[in-house]
């Protein structure tokens, strides 16, 4: 593998991520934008652990694609658990993530005055 594979490697990674990490980039722009209160912090610690774990991904899979550019095969075998605990790692983050984003919007939906009754129901 050359150094043009690896980097055509690393850039179809990163395209297949990259809607993920556009929806999160504008859900942080959104969230920057809200007014200062608990919700807003914690939907900001939600999108950047969201983010930080989606970026870690993009890492921990282009660690083996280089060691195999790079031809050290023995060393793959011994990463695979290593990298198995950073994937669970990070999948623990993405779900703190989405636990706090979801707790910040059952905040500020619970915030919210009660619709009055609809005419004619």
């Amino acid at each position: 593998m050359d150094s043009s594979s690896l980097l055509l490697g690393v850039l179809s990674m990163i395209g297949v991520r990259l809607p993920v990490l556009i929806a999160l980039c504008v859900g942080l722009v959104w969230v920057v934008g809200a007014p200062r209160d608990a919700a807003r912090s914690g939907a900001l610690a939600g999108l950047v652990l969201l983010l930080v774990a989606n970026l870690g991904g993009v890492v921990a899979n282009v660690v083996p694609l280089w060691m195999v550019s790079s031809g050290d095969f023995t060393a793959i075998s011994a990463m695979s658990a290593v990298l198995g605990g950073v994937q669970f790692v990070l999948s623990l983050l993405s779900a703190f993530g989405i636990v706090l984003v979801i707790w910040a919007l059952v905040r500020v939906l619970r915030q919210r005055p009660p619709l009055p009754p609809a005419a004619g129901r």
